[in-house]
């Protein structure tokens, strides 16, 4: 830092480096101890993290967190999601805004914006998350010092009520009309369907993460967003493979395309199959022939741990197939899916009184 009077305007100034190290100059000061009183204060200004906020933007600030923070230490996948929000809803509203300028008000103007264009809840919070990572980033790099969404607290989210599953009997109808119509697909269908797998896992798998022996298939990769990565909570987990899926996987072995990379559910050339293509031609398609309601390839998930569930499997076991990090997660999920359990559930008691009464009634008439 330098301090010099201008050759052209006769007045002094300084110059500084801005949060993304580019040269700044403060300028137009009539005398020296006026630009040194002003750097003064520039200089507590940026340690307390008030001053640099009167410029920098929200498109450049999440730039700046993308290019630090994102690209430094999350996975592609979380990348190129927190690249469309910005893409597509966050810098189209916030983009040419001062960080200073974005008021509680205009995040609650965001957000009722978002619901009336039909995002729900659990949307508009990852987006209003983004928001205030990018904000934590910046107050934590001395850049600012207030987050407006420090006291706006999250939407409600209905989590429940967005799953849908099979019932068996319409399992059954898609498996069937599946292996007739489509026989290349089902068994992708069949191991969703028995294993809980999601997507990316499903299109990740390779026949060395498979078992025979001891029937368990190893969770360790994930394809999505084009590249393999790890599962999505970046733990390997094993799931069961019964003996139906064992022999449609090694019927299917005998005919899936031949793959360098291993895959067990290839495309035609032997690489990863591309998702949406799938869902277009195949799953949503497999639906239709079945006459079943169009539903999410993610609810083939919650199918399989509701089928557990309704026949007896432990709450705990269904947790570790599919991995949730907490037995509380799964319970929240599917308890509600199982309303044929519950009603069985409420009357369980009713045998007790019905065994307490007619003892009674014999005790009574024996000693009369």
């Amino acid at each position: 830092m330098a301090f010099r009077k201008n050759k052209t305007t006769n007045k002094w100034e300084f110059d500084y480096k801005d949060i993304k190290g580019k040269r700044q100059i403060k300028k137009g000061f009539k005398t020296k101890a006026e630009a040194e009183q002003a750097y003064t204060k520039l200089t507590e200004e940026l340690r307390q993290g008030v001053a640099v906020n009167n410029k920098i933007t929200f498109r450049e600030a999440a730039e700046t967190f993308m290019r630090l923070h994102v690209e430094v230490n999350c996975k592609p996948s979380t990348k190129e999601g927190y690249e469309s929000y910005l893409k597509n809803h966050l810098n189209p509203f916030f983009g040419d805004m001062k960080l200073n300028e974005i008021t509680p008000i205009l995040i609650k103007e965001f957000i009722k914006q978002k619901l009336e264009t039909g995002r729900i809840n659990s949307t508009v919070n990852k987006y209003t998350k983004l928001i205030s990572e990018i904000y934590s980033f910046m107050i934590d790099n001395d850049v600012v010092n207030k987050n407006p969404l420090a006291r706006i607290k999250a939407l409600k989210e209905t989590k429940n009520d967005k799953i849908r599953a099979l019932s068996t009997e319409e399992v059954q109808a898609l498996l069937s009309k599946t292996k007739q119509v489509y026989p290349d697909f089902y068994p992708l269908l069949f191991t969703a369907l028995f294993t809980g797998m999601r997507q990316g896992e499903l299109l990740g798998l390779t026949w060395s993460s498979i078992n025979w022996v001891k029937g368990k298939i190893k969770i360790d990769k994930n394809y999505t967003h084009g590249r393999v990565g790890t599962p999505k909570t970046n733990k390997i987990r094993y799931v069961d493979m019964s003996n139906e899926l064992a022999k449609v996987l090694k019927e299917w072995r005998l005919a899936c395309p031949h793959s360098e990379l291993d895959l067990v559910f290839p495309n035609n050339e032997g690489l990863h199959q591309d998702a949406h293509n799938m869902i277009k031609r195949r799953f949503k398609p497999a639906l239709n022939r079945a006459g079943i309601e169009e539903i999410r390839f993610h609810d083939l998930r919650h199918t399989y741990a509701s089928l557990l569930l309704a026949n007896g499997a432990p709450m705990k076991y269904v947790q570790s197939q599919l991995g949730h990090a907490s037995i509380t997660m799964t319970m929240d999920l599917y308890t509600h899916l199982l309303p044929e359990v519950n009603d069985k559930c409420v009357n369980l008691l009713n045998s007790i009184v019905n065994t307490t009464v007619e003892t009674q009634e014999k005790i009574v008439r024996f000693g009369t």
